[in-house]
């Protein structure tokens, strides 16, 4: 078992040497790209990273601290020899400095932007200071000092520069400066305070008391401004000033009562005014709703009187629709032989044919009527049949007014319908021959709007049609001379009551 551990561990060793060996090529080719890069070099490039206005990336930090680990490395890899045992590792020294590195860019970014922060006004000048130091520093025999002439300018610059620090930054000066600032201050607060309280009193008294607010917020922000300036003067003049701002305080704190209390005595008014208002406008809504019940009774009067009248002219005038519809239902003296013919000719039913959609409309108008007489009263049916070019023609016959129904239950004029759409549904009506028995019911011995039609009321108009040619089922067998008469019609003056439809209750 022990061979076995010693051989795992041999092997061990041997892959942790070659792992090391390709992290240290690594390295050792990091260090070669940065040959001719000396450590000043870096560092002068670190610094001005750290002191650019935009904060770095971490991108932007791993690259310096990787160029920064290499130049320094530099000496150490080329300080071994093939003689010589190497008693460092790489790889773990490139990993510490890297780190150190790191941790000292991390510190000069921190430094950059505590500082600024820390001393605002002398931070420009302790630049100065460092920089001056480094270049000092740069030279290690002090005594022997040679500087060329834009580093000699750059000296006294910065020398100049610091003089001038130094000056500036006597206490005494420096105290009597502030005490004169803070003493200008104070007395640019109480002239715009006492013109604000001049301000807000005229507001105040023209009762623009939204414009007074604002005002007095401005005031007590700036009495809080003069406030503080007051505790931090320490001349003989603080009492005097405590009492200059006590007695703005005050003159503001007046404000306010009187702002106050001419806002309350506004709104009482406001208040009582909007009262009277109120009760006015009550009684003016009493005033009105009692004229309005009297003109609404005085409507509801007229209008039901209108309403018995236009009843009563309704009534009168469905009397009279009545009594014309049945005016035309009045029968011939002579309406037998129109019967005996029907009856000789073996034509025992008339047929019509319309859309099943139009049923429940027949049946609650109570028959059948003329596409005239439907428009002129306002009646509607989903689909009325005749096309524009049918009722063209019906007005310059004079037919329509007029129902038309045929003898045969084939009508080609049907099967027109259906494919034009007119007529999507078809169905057959079954017709009473007593229609023919009207006094104003006419006769076509073919279709009423064709040329050369004969059509009329009289009982040799009923003779003219070729019953031989209706009674056929269909047309296709008849001659071309014969197909005209097959359309053969009966027109009904304006109405067939329901009662003549002999199948309507089988739909």
């Amino acid at each position: 078992m022990k061979i076995f551990k010693w051989i795992r561990g041999y092997f061990e060793k041997v892959r942790s040497r070659f792992r090391n060996k390709k992290q240290e090529q690594d390295i050792r080719d990091r260090i070669v790209k940065t040959k001719g890069t000396t450590q000043e070099e870096i560092k002068t490039r670190i610094n001005e990273k750290v002191n650019q206005d935009e904060p770095l990336s971490q991108i932007e930090i791993e690259e310096l601290v990787a160029t920064q680990t290499a130049t320094e490395l530099q000496a150490l890899v080329n300080t071994p020899t093939k003689t010589r045992k190497r008693v460092f590792d790489l790889v773990e020294i490139e990993q510490e400095v890297s780190e150190l590195n790191r941790k000292l860019i991390d510190i000069q970014v921190k430094q950059r932007q505590v500082e600024p922060i820390r001393f605002p006004q002398n931070y420009s000048t302790d630049k100065g200071i460092e920089e001056l130091e480094r270049i000092l520093q740069k030279h290690d025999n002090k005594q022997n000092l040679t500087l060329s002439t834009s580093a000699i300018d750059k000296l006294k610059s910065r020398f100049g520069q610091f003089d001038k620090f130094l000056q500036e930054r006597i206490l005494v000066g420096k105290h009597q400066l502030r005490e004169a600032e803070r003493a200008k201050d104070f007395k640019k607060f109480k002239h715009e305070i006492e013109a604000l309280h001049i301000h807000v009193n005229k507001q105040i008294e023209q009762d623009d008391f939204q414009s007074a607010k604002l005002a007095i917020r401005k005031l007590e922000a700036l009495l809080k401004s003069i406030q503080a300036l007051s505790i931090k003067i320490i001349q003989g003049k603080a009492k005097e000033n405590n009492r200059v701002v006590s007695s703005l305080v005050s003159k503001t704190v007046e404000l306010k009562r009187k702002l106050s209390f001419r806002e309350t005595e506004i709104e009482v008014k406001r208040q009582a005014e909007e009262l009277k208002r109120q009760q006015e406008e009550a009684e003016r809504i009493s005033l009105a709703e009692e004229a309005r019940r009297e003109e609404e009774k005085q409507g509801r009067e007229q209008a039901e009187v209108i309403q018995k009248q236009q009843e009563e002219a309704k009534k009168k005038k469905e009397e009279d629709k009545k009594q014309e519809l049945q005016r035309v239902l009045a029968k011939r003296s002579n309406w037998q032989e129109f019967a005996q013919v029907l009856q000789a000719n073996d034509i025992p039913t008339l047929y019509h044919f319309t859309d099943k959609a139009n049923i429940d409309y027949i049946k609650r108008y109570g028959g059948l009527f003329s596409w005239q007489h439907l428009r002129k009263t306002g009646l509607e049916v989903p689909y009325e049949g005749g096309g524009s070019l049918s009722k063209d023609l019906d007005r310059r016959y004079g037919l329509q007014d007029f129902v038309r129904v045929c003898f045969t239950e084939n009508h080609p004029m049907m099967y027109v319908a259906r494919n034009e759409g007119r007529i999507p549904n078809p169905i057959i009506l079954k017709i009473n021959t007593e229609v023919c028995e009207f006094q104003n019911t006419k006769f076509a011995n073919m279709n009423a709007t064709r040329n050369g039609h004969s059509c009329g009321n009289s009982l040799a108009d009923l003779q003219r049609i070729k019953f031989d040619v209706v009674r056929q089922r269909t047309h296709f067998d008849l001659s071309e001379q014969d197909k005209p008469y097959y359309q053969a019609e009966v027109l009904v003056k304006t109405w067939i009551p329901i009662e003549y439809i002999t199948n309507i209750n089988q739909f």
